[in-house]
């Protein structure tokens, strides 16, 4: 039974304005508000439809630019939780993890969904003070980790570098990010023929962020060979914003793929499983980085939930999830290895269907109405330390 008195809890969120996703946030601010008096303190007003309930405070507290605007946002925040005196406070964010150097013994519970190495970029050229001084911030980060009251990585790999930089074991309680159940395809009943039956093309999806280093440019010049052996495959790119629309429209007339590629702009989280249930595998791509080889990427475990075969990049936050050949298929992060995995896909198209039971399968670990509760019980366990 949900305690919806006394407890008071604050969350401290840092939202980045490329921000590909708040779904996970959502999920969380959205459990809290049910068991308690929630504030939520953000740097800018929060527009985000997924992330504004009834009965929720909502703070903001002023962050300018740069590393500095960060620490004054650190402090500031902090100050502000030493004043309302919470019973626990949830820090949204692993680049806000150092408040919980600065609030005493109020009980911290940090999501850790970000590298430092990701958060703070070593600069690419010589430059011995800033790499010094960003070194100095990552591990600042890591201390905040080690301080707080409960630590919830999103990851294994996470969870396993967290250990590695000294953060108790003990402290860490890895949960996925979740996927809510609105994925699942018994939710979107699409009446579809089966696959490459009625003539139309094996229909492909990618979410997210269309960059470069989402690999915007290896999907496309795939696309280009797909089309070139005039194979029925069609993609769907969604989540561009202006800029990346702009750009993609016109790789798409410079090489001819109007029928073969479509891009859509940015779209609310609580859209996502529309455009999923209408697909029939999705794509998930990303250049290998330090920071890559810890964040695994949420539109993984969305395409999971939706039943979609995952074809992703080898790289170990996708591999550690998609089992080559069962629920998706592995391949190099090159344009011609993409579009030998699309075309073996292609000729073997009576196979998809298993793939798909497989995929949704493999994703029922990752539904957040199962992960909530857990997730819940560990934040209250914090708030009586």
């Amino acid at each position: 039974m949900i305690e919806r008195h006394l407890k008071n809890c604050v969350v401290i969120t840092c939202f980045d304005e490329n921000q590909p996703g708040y779904l996970d946030f959502s999920y969380r601010i959205t459990a809290l508000a049910s068991a308690y008096q929630l504030t939520v303190v953000s740097h800018g007003e929060i527009a985000q439809p997924e992330l504004l309930l009834q009965n929720v405070i909502y703070r903001i507290v002023d962050k300018r630019n740069g590393k500095l605007g960060w620490l004054r946002y650190i402090v500031k925040c902090a100050l502000l939780i030493r004043r309302q005196k919470p019973d626990v406070v949830m820090l949204l964010h692993s680049a806000v993890s150092p408040v919980a150097l600065l609030v005493g013994k109020i009980p911290t519970c940090l999501y850790w969904n970000e590298h430092p190495s990701n958060l703070m970029h070593l600069p690419a050229e010589f430059s011995p003070i800033s790499t010094k001084l960003t070194h100095f911030l990552h591990q600042l980060i890591f201390l905040g980790a080690k301080k707080s009251t409960l630590v919830m990585p999103i990851g294994e790999d996470h969870q396993e570098d967290l250990i590695k930089h000294g953060v108790s074991a003990q402290k860490i309680n890895m949960i996925y990010m979740g996927v809510s159940a609105d994925f699942l395809p018994e939710n979107h009943p699409i009446e579809k023929a089966k696959i490459g039956d009625d003539g139309s093309a094996i229909k492909l999806i990618y979410v997210g962020t269309v960059s470069e280093s989402r690999g915007r440019d290896v999907m496309l010049d795939a696309m280009k060979l797909i089309a070139d052996k005039q194979l029925k495959l069609h993609l769907t790119i969604v989540g561009a914003s202006p800029e990346q629309l702009q750009y993609c429209q016109q790789r798409i007339d410079a090489l001819s793929l109007q029928t073969y590629v479509k891009v859509i702009g940015k779209v609310s989280g609580n859209e996502i499983p529309h455009y999923l249930a209408q697909a029939d595998a999705a794509i998930c791509l990303w250049q290998a980085s330090p920071w890559n080889q810890f964040n695994p990427p949420t539109k993984l475990f969305e395409y999971l939930v939706a039943g979609l075969p995952v074809l992703a990049s080898n790289i170990r936050t996708h591999t550690r999830y998609v089992q080559d050949g069962h629920n998706g298929f592995i391949f190099a992060y090159d344009a011609r290895a993409l579009a030998m995995v699309l075309e073996h896909l292609h000729n073997q198209i009576d196979a998809i269907p298993l793939m798909q039971q497989q995929a949704l399968q493999s994703g029922q670990q990752y539904l957040w109405p199962t992960l909530e509760p857990l997730f819940l019980g560990e934040i209250r366990k914090a708030a009586t330390v």
